[in-house]
C-alpha cells in the first residue's frame, strides 16, 4: 500500500466518526425535528420497544459508517486477482507450479490454473516456475496482457532423461524379528 494514502485513510474514518458520533449527539438530544413548525419528533416501534428520533439524525448516523468502514475494508488487503492459466507435458511427475503466492502439483499431462492476486509497487509481472525432478524452468507471466482477467501462457515440455528421473534408493527388507 502506498504510503502517502494512509493519512487519507486516517481523515476519512475521523470524518465517518465525527458522523457517527454527531448522529447519535442528534438522537440523544432530539435536536432535528423533521416538522419545524409542531417540533415534533418521529416515534419508531420495534419489537424492542419504542423509540423517539428523527430521520435526518438516523440517516447522518448510517451515512458515517460509509467513510468510517472504508479504509478498513480499502487495506484489509482485498486484491484483484488474476488467473494465470497454462498447460505442462512432462515425461516425470510431479511436476510443480509456482507464481510466488501460489503453486499447482501436477502428476499428470493437464492444464493448470493460478490464481494470484495484483501486487501494487511490482515489476508487472509473475516468474513462473516449472520444476520436474531435477529440471528447472522458468517463464514470465506479463500482467499488462490480461484479457478477461486472465493470462493464458504457451505450452510446456518438460522431458527429463532417464538418467536425471529421481529414483528412490532401494530399501533394505524388514528383519523377522521385527515382523
Amino acid at each position: 500500500m502506498d504510503p502517502r494514502i494512509i493519512p487519507l485513510y486516517y481523515l476519512s474514518s475521523l470524518a465517518g466518526l465525527i458522523m457517527v458520533a454527531g448522529g447519535i449527539w442528534l438522537i440523544y438530544k432530539e435536536k432535528i425535528y423533521i416538522d419545524q413548525e409542531s417540533k415534533q419528533v418521529t416515534e419508531i416501534e420495534t419489537p424492542i420497544g419504542k423509540f423517539k428520533t428523527n430521520v435526518p439524525a438516523l440517516v447522518l448516523f448510517a451515512l458515517g459508517f460509509v467513510p468510517l468502514i472504508y479504509p478498513i475494508v480499502k487495506s484489509a488487503g482485498f486484491a484483484e486477482e488474476i488467473r494465470i492459466q497454462g498447460n505442462v507435458k512432462a515425461s516425470t511427475f510431479p511436476v510443480q507450479v509456482y507464481a510466488v503466492i501460489k503453486s499447482d502439483s501436477l502428476l499428470q499431462n493437464r492444464d493448470f490454473s493460478l490464481e494470484v492476486p495484483v501486487v501494487e509497487g511490482s515489476d508487472g509481472e509473475y516468474k513462473i516456475l516449472y520444476i520436474a525432478g531435477s529440471m528447472v524452468l522458468e517463464d514470465r507471466a506479463d500482467l499488462r496482457k490480461t484479457q478477461d482477467g486472465k493470462i493464458q501462457l504457451p505450452d510446456k515440455e518438460l522431458l527429463v532423461s532417464a538418467k536425471e528421473r529421481f529414483e528412490p534408493a532401494a530399501v533394505a527388507p524388514v528383519p523377522p524379528e521385527f515382523q
